[in-house]
């Protein structure tokens, strides 16, 4: 079992619509390869971990780094791990707003341009984990 833990920009404006089809898809296909993790969105920028089999997670990410809706992505982590942290959702979700990062990410200011993936304000996967864990209590 392994895990990776991603930042990445939205290469263009991301609409409510456009986030159901990112996660209507991704469901569907992370349960398909047994795929589980947790996607926060913010001002553009996204924050993601997921977990699974070493071949659908590489499978995975591939998907994720060729889709046109993203760039910039940053790999915070691509480790082993004992268990999954995630395993009761294929993909929770947290579409946050400005004002509530400004209180959960230290330096983060409402007008910081991509936020999550800025390596300013997300210095390592540590940082990261440490903000998905906030909202993973939230699901």
């Amino acid at each position: 079992m392994h895990k990776i833990v991603y930042a990445s920009q939205a290469a263009r404006t991301i609409s409510d619509d456009d986030l159901e089809g990112i996660l209507e898809a991704s469901r569907r296909s992370n349960t398909e390869c047994a795929v589980t993790g947790l996607l926060l969105y913010c001002a553009e920028s996204f924050l993601q971990i997921i977990e699974g089999e070493l071949e659908h997670l590489t499978a995975t990410y591939k998907r994720i780094g060729a889709d046109d809706r993203h760039c910039n992505l940053r790999l915070l982590a691509f480790t082993q791990i004992e268990s999954r942290r995630f395993a009761e959702w294929t993909m929770g979700f947290e579409h946050l707003d400005e004002t509530r990062l400004v209180s959960e990410l230290p330096g983060f200011l409402p007008e910081t341009t991509y936020p999550l993936v800025s390596a300013n304000l997300i210095k390592n996967a540590a940082v990261a984990e440490t903000l998905l864990s906030l909202y993973a209590k939230n699901q």
